[in-house]
């Protein structure tokens, strides 16, 4: 089954918001058999929709959209999906009154442009929206799907795993495409496609390798006409992946640094706590991010000021020796935190964010300063000087410290 992705938004051509819709998308369709050759982003224009959707229609067995479904002007997703199919858009009753009933739980009454979130035309069925006002379509016409979907990611990924994705999964015959990532941290590039040379080269499955963030990634895919035979195929180079890089695999597929911290500190039965200065917080919002967060993650202090380092229980002789970017004041951050929130784990991160340079000191270097009980350790980063860049890789990089310190912790 072939499927192409048109994300539909001036917005996004604009800058203004990032189409995470599409990766989320494209990485959950090779699990339904489903193989993607094109993504297109197209601002709100009627007539570039439609013929869009036209080519779509001709080449394609489905078409994913996302984004337009909103009850103003410019979200004309519906009507140039109704053009392309030749359908008239209708009134539904029952999704009025499904909308009535959702505005009046929120205690509020319905404006009467969310009307247009109430129609449908002859072809569509529709999937459920139980984040928001916009439904899905599903329309079906002459051997082509194309789903639509509301372009906020909160509704679209919830409707998407709930509704389309089953319904797609029903439909799919054939090669069946599978995929599995591992994640490693500590080894260069070049490092760990040496250490895994001999899987390179071969076509199903095919290993790839990517440097991330979050550290290098190896990706299996394996093609098959079953799920079964398609396990079966990358089982023996996953296995052998492990066998080689072992320790080196922090995460695997959609795991994330801080789930696998939170994993690691229940299972040793061990607290955290950070204290923050050019990350603003953002190692808390990113912890916190995960459920049950608050068995094992006691808080963040915010340090932004050099002084408050201080009344936070740094000592102001040692800012003042080594200066407030350094590994030195990184790991008194990090003691300190530990002590005064009674945590197991500290963590401290001084840096310079950017976009200039601080005291001479060039944007985009972050120390990371980790302290368990016996043990405190440091790194230095240099990243590209680019505020929100450097703060995000921050947060990364610290947490996967936290990881290698925590695995050397025989509790």
């Amino acid at each position: 089954m072939r499927a192409e992705i048109l994300a539909f938004g001036t917005e996004i051509l604009m800058g203004e918001t990032q189409d995470t819709n599409s990766a989320h998308i494209a990485a959950r369709l090779p699990a339904l058999g489903v193989e993607l050759h094109t993504v297109t982003v197209m601002a709100d224009e009627v007539d570039e929709m439609v013929a869009t959707l036209h080519r779509g229609m001709a080449r394609s067995d489905v078409i994913i959209c996302t984004g337009g479904l909103g009850p103003t002007k410019d979200d004309i997703t519906r009507e140039a999906i109704a053009e392309a199919f030749g359908e008239t858009i209708e009134i539904d009753p029952e999704l009025v009154a499904d909308l009535k009933r959702m505005f009046q739980g929120r205690g509020q009454e319905m404006p009467e442009s969310n009307i247009k979130q109430a129609t449908r035309i002859p072809s569509v069925t529709i999937l459920p929206n139980p984040r928001g006002s916009a439904p899905g379509w599903w329309a079906e016409k002459n051997g082509t799907i194309i789903i639509a979907m509301p372009g906020v990611p909160s509704e679209m990924v919830v409707m998407w795993e709930e509704q389309a994705a089953p319904r797609l999964k029903e439909r799919s015959q054939g090669t069946v495409i599978l995929s599995r990532t591992f994640k490693t941290i500590g080894l260069g590039e070049a490092l760990v496609g040496e250490q895994v040379g001999s899987l390179f080269g071969q076509e199903n499955p095919y290993l790839g390798i990517y440097a991330r963030q979050d550290g290098i990634h190896l990706r299996i895919i394996s093609k098959a006409p079953t799920d079964q035979e398609a396990r079966a195929l990358m089982e023996p180079m996953a296995a052998e992946i492990v066998s080689t890089l072992g320790p080196a695999i922090w995460g695997v597929d959609d795991e994330t640094p801080e789930e696998r911290v939170g994993t690691l500190l229940k299972q040793k039965g061990l607290t955290m706590a950070a204290m923050e200065s050019c990350t603003g917080g953002l190692l808390a919002s990113v912890v916190t991010d995960v459920p049950g967060s608050s068995a094992y993650f006691k808080g963040s202090l915010v340090t932004y000021a050099t002084e408050v380092k201080s009344i936070a229980g740094v000592d102001a002789d040692l800012i003042k020796k080594h200066g407030v970017v350094s590994k030195e004041v990184s790991e008194a951050m990090a003691e300190a935190v530990r002590d005064g929130l009674n945590a197991d784990v500290g963590i401290g991160i001084t840096g310079v964010a950017g976009p200039g340079p601080q005291d001479d000191i060039p944007a985009g270097t972050v120390y990371v300063g980790v302290a368990t009980k016996g043990i405190t350790q440091s790194t230095e980063m240099r990243f590209p000087p680019d505020r929100p860049l450097v703060k995000r890789r921050a947060v990364v990089q610290a947490l996967l410290l936290v990881y290698r310190m925590l695995l050397e912790t025989p509790r």
